[in-house]
């Protein structure tokens, strides 16, 4: 199989000529790396507070602050880390390797590691990494030079009686008050336009600051402009070219068309699409959870919750209950199956941090503050907020809500409309029983393994419980380690023992008594009272008499002593029942039988009856297997493979990422400087001080999540509107009335329409929260509808467009972008609802880009490339780049290819005549841009289409191919007599195999991944891995082997080029077949194969190969085998699927005017 992105060098070089010649846009594309933030927000600020300076000032500002610089170095501004100590800068943006502070925190370069009381942990190194990664963000507030002093700001910061005094003027927390609409000073001045629109209340706010500022609404844009920017703003696609000829031909008033227009694509099915993707950008949805090790990675159900919000943007639920149901939905519905169970994915469905509880609950309270109120509460975790008036209480105050919550051991299957026929649901339950069925098997097995483990090696045991609940001097694997013996037995007998002396007193038990007596006291007390209670034991006639001569014979002085002398007696019991279980007496190990000798069956009782000590709970034996990698993957593999059936079948019923209430909520304690171990103060779970007017008092209705989610909802809230409607006009004009979409606190700007702001907000919580009264309002003004023209007068007073003189042209978001490409292709699926896709997989996916696959540990390379929000955090808005890898997609992506070659098969059923027919160029014009071409268009096209000819047909050059043959044969070039080489046809997205089958009938196990491979069932049917010379030189070959399955013979492997052949065998190891220099002239090929031994099972095996150029035209090259692995290019594109895509790389395309 062939694999190529490109054509060859001649062909790209015309193409690429050509493409440029006819889109002169270009050229900016390729070469404008810029970006910047939409709404001028870093919110990496917030990482820096809640992540990187409480690690500074814990473990550095004792040696590097004020009062002291070792070193010559101070780490308390960013201006004296950049300017750094004695030996240099102590970090470098961007550049981890060059940045001083991490080779002190590891020791390494001949520095002292840092800090000197003791190493970082892991988990803190990796966060000064990825603030240095990040371009050591530093507020701007506290941004000091080297030659400024820091500390003239520093005691200002966090001081909340200061704070809260600016914070009594501050705007955003000002009751909101609905402003009257303005009359405009001027209303004769105004164009016949501009009259009839001076009704509506946006406009007339607007024009009262344009009159303020000397400027005039700019003029209403044409119908066709107008009917595109609402298609794209409210549903997220292209209007069809049918579609723009009836908005454009109506003859009745446009203010009518556009009003009657507005309720159609309101009321269609997609406008919850378009506007849910903002939403689960807020939500930081993610179909994963972040990185743990051999778990179950996936949310087979995350897709409920945008199904949720999708239907709720569609049905126009009421904004409050929205919010209401996202935090609480559990507390408004009786019904154990509800949908809107569904809504509490908003909690549920972000990371889970490694299981790590206290981040956990910090993203749900940036989530709940920033994402809903757009304030930064997290920022107050540690101390105090630095800026806003938030006191560390607050902080806790919501932690206690979401610490008296869990996620439920089973989630709630929810209603739907869905359904499936009684085959596929049987189909369904059979394999996931099959798979759960698998899993308690497995579970049981380490539970009877565990249970044999006591059995044979209880002394151990116990004496490892000593080491860990009695001496508590060890760890877990440090006592599995020095006493050799199984995590799975030893993990939970000891949690069963320690709770034992934990809840039982009972110092009187026939058996246990001395036990609980001696274990149950600390080595201070069991010392002074041994002497007293040895006395006891010797003459307590209840005593079990094998115990009482065990502890006189043994005479313990220590605890660990004590606990040898039972174990001597316990290991005997079990060594006389074992005798007797293999006598011919007794032929299973079971109750009914007992021992003969009365004090030793009560005592094997004591271990093996049920409730014994050996009655190991299953799911805590599962839970301690996962201590050690081998033990982690055998059960996470299985929890996959139920997950994967959960996710993945057709008829997997949906259930909810819903959360429940503890029994018994928690009342929080302050952790200072977020550590767990270190208590303040207890406090009430309740709202925020800053916000007593909507609620002052503590929580009482369970977690408080209800009365929290009604706070946030209340109408006495000056927030939670005014940061909706700020944000939803954001996406409207390119830029919120408020600069910060996601942070109204003290550092924010001021609004540059306040009043409109407000009257809006005000508005919006009138009428019902309705969201689409908000987008009607804003889409049927004069400020939305008038022309993006640029006008040279008012630029010259307003450059940045503040006071809306224009509309703003912009982008197309990357889910516009690539549902326009779908969409004008004639191949997009608008299925509304269901599971996730991945993008990138073969073959490619239409559905809408809402339903994008996104993976926290590896998102899609598409979604990257495009600015796509990070699901790590909320996120208001995106990043906005222009980056090469953009053009590239356009230029170079076997995606844009197929849908290009769709588009102009399309075309050619629609057009008749051939290919540079005008015909074929208008149908082209009105599917891309909905409109027709001009002449000049026409003519140009015209070229573009003669000089494409030149690369019609011509095929795509591939330097690496894939398939199978005999390892005998000793090809030079492809299709010489030697060669035998058969290509792998089929593509299952990750791997090149015989057919779609696999194992395939005929011939088995071939397959052939980035970096994996299996080979056939004999010599003939080696797996080849081949290269073909692009020109002549010499090259130097490096790779890597593993073959690792403890079966099977192991594989031979062959390096080959015509009468050049090296010749490895290898079985469960590794080698690195090597080639110093070898000599190719272009199309010689270079064969990697490997062929099985006498027994073909278990070849499966892992080869990673580098070749670099080091003679002759290929020199300074370099291919390597996993990093060029690509799916199968597509044919070559005929002229008129180069006209196409060109036409899809335009800014007419991708920008909306």
């Amino acid at each position: 199989m062939t694999v190529s992105l490109m054509s060859s060098p001649k062909v790209r070089s015309v193409w690429i000529h050509q493409t440029v010649r006819f889109l002169a846009c270009l050229l900016a594309v390729a070469i404008s790396c810029a970006g910047a933030y939409a709404d001028g927000l870093n919110p990496r600020e917030s990482f820096f507070e809640e992540k990187v300076r409480p690690l500074l000032i814990e473990h550095c500002y004792e040696c590097h602050g004020d009062a002291l610089q070792e070193s010559d170095l101070r780490l308390d501004s960013l201006g004296t880390i950049l300017q750094g100590g004695i030996s240099g800068p102590a970090a470098v943006a961007k550049n981890v390797n060059e940045s001083l502070i991490i080779d002190a925190v590891l020791g390494r370069r001949g520095m002292e590691m840092m800090p000197p009381d003791g190493p970082l942990d892991e988990d803190q190194i990796v966060i000064l990494r990825r603030w240095i990664n990040m371009g050591l963000p530093w507020p701007a507030s506290n941004q000091d030079t080297a030659e400024s002093d820091a500390t003239e700001m520093t005691p200002a910061l966090g001081n909340q009686e200061a704070i809260g005094q600016v914070a009594e003027s501050h705007w955003a927390f000002q009751p909101l008050q609905k402003p009257k609409v303005p009359t405009t000073s001027k209303p004769a001045e105004q164009n016949a336009a501009n009259q009839k629109q001076s009704a509506h209340p946006i406009d007339s706010f607007i024009a009262a600051s344009l009159d303020r500022n000397g400027l005039t609404p700019g003029k209403p844009a044409s119908r066709e402009v107008i009917v595109r920017r609402l298609h794209f703003d409210l549903v997220g696609l292209p209007p069809t070219y049918s579609q723009v000829q009836a908005f454009v031909n109506d003859k009745r008033d446009t203010e009518v068309v556009v009003a009657e227009w507005i309720e159609t694509v309101l009321a269609d099915q997609h406008h919850g699409e378009r506007w849910a993707r903002y939403w689960l950008d807020l939500a930081r949805y993610g179909d994963t959870r972040d990185w743990q090790a051999q778990a179950e990675l996936r949310y087979p159900y995350a897709y409920t919750y945008r199904d949720y919000v999708i239907q709720s943007l569609n049905n126009d639920k009421p904004y409050d209950q929205f919010v209401r149901e996202q935090i609480a939905a559990d507390f408004y519905t009786e019904d154990a199956d509800s949908p809107s169970l569904a809504a509490l994915g908003f909690l549920t469905v972000g990371p889970r941090f490694r299981n790590n509880r206290l981040e956990q609950i910090a993203d749900k309270i940036d989530v709940v503050g920033r994402g809903l109120m757009g304030i930064t509460v997290s920022c107050a975790r540690c101390h105090d907020h630095k800026y806003d008036p938030i006191p560390t209480e607050d902080y806790y105050s919501l932690y206690g809500v979401f610490a008296s919550c869990a996620l439920p051991e089973t989630l709630p299957r929810i209603d739907t409309d869905v359904s499936f026929s009684d085959e596929l649901k049987a189909d369904f339950q059979a394999q996931l029983t099959a798979k759960q069925n698998e899993l308690a098997e497995y579970k049981e097995d380490l539970r009877k393994q565990a249970i044999a483990d006591l059995k044979k090696q209880l002394p151990t045991y116990l004496d490892g419980f000593y080491l860990l609940s009695i001496a508590r001097g060890k760890e877990i694997r440090g006592v599995i380690g020095q006493l050799k013996i199984k995590e799975t037995a030893m993990t939970p007998l000891n949690a069963r023992l320690a709770a034992d002396l934990k809840n039982r007193s009972d110092v009187s038990h026939p058996i246990l008594g001395p036990w609980n007596q001696a274990l149950g006291a600390n080595t201070k007390q069991f010392n002074k009272q041994l002497p007293r209670w040895m006395k006891s034991w010797r003459t307590n006639k209840d005593l079990n008499p094998l115990i009482r001569d065990s502890l006189v014979e043994s005479n313990p002085k220590t605890q660990r002593e004590l606990i040898a002398a039972y174990a001597g007696v316990m290991d005997g019991v079990l060594k006389a029942w074992d005798a007797k279980s293999k006598s011919a007496d007794v032929k299973n190990d079971n109750q009914s039988s007992k021992l003969a000798d009365a004090n030793q069956e009560a005592i094997r009782q004591i271990l093996m009856a049920d409730g014994g000590w050996f009655d190991l709970d299953v799911e805590a034996v599962a839970r301690a297997s996962r201590l050690l990698g081998k033990g982690r993957k055998a059960l996470g593999d299985r929890e996959k493979a139920i997950a994967a059936v959960e996710s993945t079948h057709p008829a997997a019923p949906p259930r909810a990422m819903a959360l429940v209430d503890l029994k018994k909520p928690v009342n929080p304690f302050v952790l200072l400087r977020g550590e767990a171990n270190r208590r303040g103060d207890r406090v009430p779970r309740q709202f925020l001080s800053l916000l007593s007017n909507v609620s002052d008092g503590p929580f009482t209705d369970g977690s408080g999540r209800r009365e929290l989610a009604e706070a946030i909802t209340s109408a006495e809230n000056p927030l939670t509107a005014r940061v909706l409607v700020n944000r939803v006009w954001a996406r409207y004009f390119g830029r919120g009335l408020v600069d910060s979409l996601d942070d109204f606190g003290l550092r924010s700007s001021p609004p540059s329409h306040p009043e409109l702001l407000d009257w809006l907000a005000s508005e919006f919580i009138e009428q019902g929260w309705s969201m689409k009264w908000l987008h009607r309002t804003i889409t049927t003004s004069h400020t939305y509808q008038q022309s993006s023209e640029l006008r040279e007068d008012a630029f010259a007073v307003d450059p940045e467009n503040r006071w809306l003189w224009r509309q703003n042209r912009r982008r197309l978001d990357f889910e516009a972008m690539r549902d326009s490409i779908v969409s004008v292709a004639g191949t997009i699926d608008l299925t509304v609802g269901g599971r996730s896709v991945k993008l990138s997989e073969t073959p490619y996916t239409t559905r809408r880009s809402l339903y994008a696959y996104v993976d926290r540990l590896e998102l899609d390379p598409i979604l990257r490339t495009f600015d796509f929000a990070s699901p790590t955090a909320s996120a208001a808005s995106r990043a906005e780049t222009t980056i090469p890898q953009q053009a590239l997609f356009f230029m170079n992506h076997p995606f844009v290819a197929v849908q290009a070659r769709e588009l102009a098969d399309r075309v050619a059923d629609e057009a008749e005549g051939n290919e540079a027919d005008a015909a074929t160029i208008t149908a082209l014009y009105r599917r891309v841009f909905s409109r027709d071409p001009s002449a000049d268009e026409i003519t140009m096209a015209k070229r573009f289409l003669v000089a494409a000819a030149d690369t019609n047909g011509q095929a795509l050059g591939g330097v690496w191919q894939y398939g199978w043959g005999n390892i005998a044969s000793a090809p030079k070039k492809a299709g010489d007599a030697e060669d035998d080489f058969q290509p792998l046809p089929y593509w299952s997205g990750k791997a090149y195999q015989a057919s779609e089958a696999f194992p395939d009938p005929k011939l088995k196990f071939l397959r052939l991944s980035a970096t994996a491979a299996h080979c056939g069932v004999n010599p003939a049917h080696s797996i080849i891995r081949r290269w073909v010379a692009p020109a002549d030189g010499a090259v130097r070959i490096a790779s890597k082997l593993t073959h690792a399955r403890p079966n099977g013979d192991g594989i031979t492997v062959s390096i080959r080029s015509g009468e050049f052949r090296t010749t490895d065998q290898v079985a469960r190891g590794t080698i690195k077949p090597a080639v110093p220099r070898l000599q190719v002239k272009a199309g010689d090929v270079i064969d990697f194969v490997a062929s099985p031994g006498a027994n073909s099972n278990s070849d499966s095996h892992t080869w990673t190969i580098t070749i670099a150029g080091i003679a002759g035209e290929l020199n300074g090259d370099r291919w390597q085998s996993q990093k060029d692995f690509a799916p199968p290019a597509p044919q070559p594109l005929g002229r008129v699927d180069q006209l196409a895509q060109a036409l899809m790389l335009t800014n007419e395309f991708l920008y909306l005017d």
